[in-house]
């Protein structure tokens, strides 16, 4: 009898572990993904914004400061317009699995902590423009940081899209991950080179030559 008990419990515990395994494996390698909401992208937009309007606060006459007010918005939010098209063309001829939606999801979560940084560095600025001459260096190396951990951000995200979307379709293709890993990389080179070239025309614009 006591024999017949230790077998049922045995199969019990079993079928248990095996009900449960599935489910704990999918959780513990479902990489996070940063929450997207409508008023987190506006958020970020007005983050940037307030940048730009932070460092006009120490522009030399009316028009610079006009001008500096969305400098920081052209650069950060058109670097992304004009490199994402390219990237989800990309990504769909090189035959990569995650969807246009994913990706365009990543890019967006990828701006909206841009745009968090960007308000976190206002106050920052503000104290250089209101107590110092130095609001355009100020602004600079923000917009670096702001950049930066745009950068890093969506390839996190961008990554982590790209393995959800790998569990949802079983099968490795070859050279998949080599593929998308170069992707990633001529992604973050064009934006950046996009981003400077923007960078010198805004500034062009704000000093108006």
């Amino acid at each position: 009898m006591h024999g017949d008990l230790i077998v049922r419990v045995a199969m019990h515990a079993a079928t248990t572990s095996t009900a449960y395994s599935p489910t704990f494996e999918s959780t513990a390698l479902e990489p996070p993904s940063l929450p997207l909401h409508p008023r987190a992208l506006f958020g970020a937009l007005a983050g940037l914004l307030g940048l730009g309007a932070a460092a006009a606060l120490g522009a030399f006459d009316s028009i610079g400061a006009l001008r500096l007010l969305p400098s920081v918005l052209l650069i950060e939010v058109g670097s992304l317009a004009m490199t994402a098209p390219t990237l989800l063309a990309l990504h769909q001829f090189l035959g990569l699995r995650a969807s246009v939606e994913d990706l365009a999801g990543a890019l967006a979560r990828a701006l909206v902590r841009g745009g968090q940084v960007a308000a976190g560095l206002v106050v920052v600025v503000v104290g250089f423009a209101v107590t110092t001459d130095l609001a355009i260096p100020a602004l600079l190396a923000a917009l670096l940081a702001v950049g930066v951990f745009t950068t890093v951000v969506g390839c996190v995200e961008l990554s982590a899209a790209e393995r959800r979307a790998a569990r949802r379709t079983p099968g490795l293709h070859s050279g998949e991950d080599v593929r998308f890993t170069l992707l990633l990389i001529g992604w973050v080179i064009s934006s950046w080179a996009i981003a400077g070239r923007l960078g010198v025309h805004v500034a062009t614009w704000v000093m108006g030559y």
